[in-house]
């Protein structure tokens, strides 16, 4: 650092510091330095030293009494003599009366993005030492890319690897009981102009198949490459991770929203999609690019997440969390396990402005406990969601009512209609009445004389622990002694023709994997209707699996021998005849053991040909349970024992083709083919690189000229 007559210097406490001073003549022979005419020698502090045309005098631990002014004093050849001055300003950062000191302070640094770098300090302390880092001013805490190493008397932060963000002034601030000091430092980011910030060029793709796997697909592009990481529901996940999905239709969240974060040393960027169903008799058929989400704009931060919390049932919840605004949410969603939760007479949505949002349940019931969700959607389409747990201790007491009796409507002599039942439960449940979907209330009064009597009557009984219902039917012959002939013949000549209706309807239930399942309706319709059964709105022909049938009176059943995967589906039925139709639809959903797997070829099929001219076709698959499998030659079934011979002449290519191996169990189906060729098909096949990478080819360079040669099928190497 060169000097000038009356500039000045500053530094910081305990830092080291250099003062140049330099003559125009190289002659000169006498060099002085002096403090307050104090003169200056060489110590463990100070240190001068000098050249042909310059002199130095290093400064080393600087204190608060080295601040002052400091002049040079030199004499030529001409035995003139020359000063120059300096002011030394000493900038103090520590405070206290025994506060850490910088031996090392913090260097500038210039490094380049996507390398690692080290901030090193040394620091003396008569008491244990607290450290904290800044970055422009916010508090940076260790991380996956940021490390904090103490060793002895040395402390430094280890950044790997240096991103643009690390750019600007560090500090480092030490604390002890005698007080605290701190120092700076600066962190220059070089970027190469080839560089580029992650950028997606295919927005993200959760595609939910046939087979119950979730399938995420995207492109992205960035120099660095960047490094991929994937979350559902922001909580992350890895290759192979296998977890249930469970559809709500009151909650589009309940399949799971996906997260594809691409990040380099140049930035971070996002995107995100809902899962689509795609595959035969799905609802959706193709994938909607409006629901995925590609953005720079990462998904809304939440600074407080929902936490658990436990509760006696009854008391009231207050679940709230809290994101960074702006940008201000474009929608904030509130589910639990029984889906979405809009505001209701026991629920409250609180917002308060300010980037909180809240949800008040009060009293709380049992079907309240378990996983609740905040879904916060921004305007450009991402979405962050928070999740937490309510553990509801609920006493051993409480029972969900129950109906000892079910409901009967009986009409009186007087024309009345008497509702009889009997329910238990506690708390004590409150009862609700219904005719034909329409509530009877406490006072009402209704005219249920004659055929206005008919119809469906229901009560629903419930308290915190749930509510349950029973249905009673009163129908004309219950009150047929009631009718008057007019309103007999009328009742009679109505019923004649009846459009289907379901009186016992499919209900969403669950079945065993691998096991015997039936379906059964009740439907009264006259004439007799014809019944249809549709999964995934393909419908389903009687075959080895399923077998629909009519039962004894007005059962209708369907039977399906051993459920498989494919059958974990939308079910429906409908029923037509002549006056209407009439549809009852509900869910399958399987209970699947953890370890069952869909078939899998570890070895492809392969067309080997032995020296004495037989074929021998071999795989090796595996899957749990084991996979049954079937054997075909262009498309046309194979039976074991069956021998086909390889023939020559005008067509003798009887025994050339395709050979494909089918491996089946309740999980799934796959299957793998080899071709055998003669010889003109095999140079066809030779140029044709696309289907090598799909066929396993046999081919010799001759023509097959043997009439004795036969096919032999290997047996099948299965493992589990």
């Amino acid at each position: 650092m060169s000097t000038s007559n009356g500039c000045s210097k500053c530094c910081q406490c305990n830092e080291h510091k250099q003062l140049n001073g330099t003559l125009s003549s190289a002659s000169s022979v006498y060099r002085k330095r002096s403090r307050g005419e104090i003169p200056i020698e060489n110590s463990d502090r100070f240190r001068i030293t000098a050249t042909s045309n310059a002199v130095q005098l290093a400064v080393e631990h600087v204190q608060r009494e080295d601040a002052g002014h400091y002049t040079l004093f030199a004499r030529t050849k001409r035995q003139d003599v020359v000063r120059r001055h300096v002011e030394l300003i000493v900038e103090d950062r520590s405070t206290g009366d025994d506060p850490p000191v910088f031996v090392r302070r913090l260097p500038d640094l210039s490094v380049k993005v996507g390398t690692r770098t080290r901030l090193l300090t040394e620091i003396r302390s008569s008491t244990d030492l607290k450290l904290t880092w800044y970055r422009n001013d916010r508090r940076v805490c260790a991380n996956d890319r940021i490390t904090e190493v103490n060793e002895g008397t040395f402390h430094y932060l280890e950044i790997s690897p240096v991103t643009l963000d690390d750019g600007g002034q560090w500090m480092l601030m030490a604390e002890n009981f005698g007080g605290r000091n701190s120092c700076l430092g600066t962190l220059n980011v070089l970027v190469p102009k080839a560089y580029k910030t992650p950028e997606f060029v295919e927005e993200l793709r959760a595609v939910l198949t046939e087979q119950g796997t979730v399938s995420l697909e995207c492109k992205v592009v960035g120099v660095p490459t960047p490094h991929l990481r994937w979350f559902k529901d922001s909580k992350e996940i890895k290759a192979g991770d296998i977890f249930a999905l469970t559809a709500n239709a009151d909650d589009p969240t309940s399949l799971g929203t996906y997260t594809c974060e691409a990040r380099n040393c140049m930035g971070v960027t996002y995107s995100s999609s809902k899962v689509h169903v795609v595959g035969r008799g799905s609802r959706e058929g193709s994938l909607k690019p409006a629901d995925s989400v590609a953005s720079n704009a990462p998904p809304p931060i939440f600074t407080n997440e929902l936490r658990d919390m436990s509760l006696l049932i009854g008391e009231t919840i207050i679940l709230g969390c809290q994101v960074v605004v702006p940008p201000w949410p474009k929608s904030v969603c509130w589910y639990n396990a029984s889906g979405r939760v809009e505001t209701a007479e026991r629920y409250k949505l609180i917002e308060d402005g300010l980037g909180v949002y809240m949800i008040e349940v009060k009293p709380s019931e049992s079907c309240d406990a378990g996983e609740w969700k905040c879904v916060v959607t921004s305007f450009d389409g991402s979405m962050g969601i928070s999740t937490c747990s309510v553990a509801m201790d609920i006493p051993r007491n409480y029972r969900k009512p129950r109906f000892m009796e079910s409901l009967r409507a009986v009409l009186t002599e007087e024309g009345l209609v008497s509702f009889e039942c009997k329910v238990v439960g506690f708390p004590t449940p409150v009862l609700k009445w219904f005719k034909d979907g329409h509530e009877l209330k406490p006072g009402d009064v209704y005219q249920l004389t004659g055929t206005n009597s008919l119809g469906t009557y229901c009560c629903i009984a419930r308290n915190c622990m749930g509510e349950t219902s029973s249905t009673a039917v009163l129908t004309v012959e219950d009150i047929q002694n009631q009718l008057t002939d007019e309103e007999r013949l009328v009742f009679n000549q109505q019923n004649q023709n009846q459009a289907p209706k379901f009186l016992i309807g499919l209900k969403s239930t669950d079945a065993k994997i691998n096991e015997p399942f039936q379906f059964k309706v009740v439907v009264k319709a006259t004439p007799n209707p014809i019944l249809s059964w549709f999964r995934d709105e393909l419908p389903i022909d009687p075959n080895e699996r399923y077998n629909h049938y009519r039962g004894e009176n007005e059962d209708w059943l369907l039977d399906i021998k051993s459920v498989e995967f494919v059958d974990q589906a939308e079910w429906k039925c409908v029923a037509v005849n002549d006056f209407g139709t009439s549809i009852t639809s509900c869910f399958l959903k399987l209970q699947i053991p953890r370890h069952y797997k869909k078939p899998r070829f570890l070895e492809c099929l392969r067309a080997v040909l032995t020296e004495e001219g037989a074929v021998n076709l071999e795989c090796k698959v595996i899957g749990v349970p084991q996979p049954a499998l079937k054997w075909y030659k262009d498309g046309v079934e194979l039976k074991p024992g069956d021998i086909h011979r390889i023939i020559s002449g005008q067509d003798g290519t009887c025994c050339l083709g395709t050979y494909t191996c089918e491996a089946k169990n309740c999980m799934g189906i796959v299957a793998s083919s080899a071709s055998l060729l003669g010889f003109e098909d095999a140079q066809r096949s030779q140029q044709q690189k696309s289907e090598q990478l799909h066929e396993n080819e046999l081919q010799r360079n001759r023509s097959y000229r043997s009439y004795n040669n036969c096919i032999r099928y290997s047996k099948m190497i299965s493992s589990i």
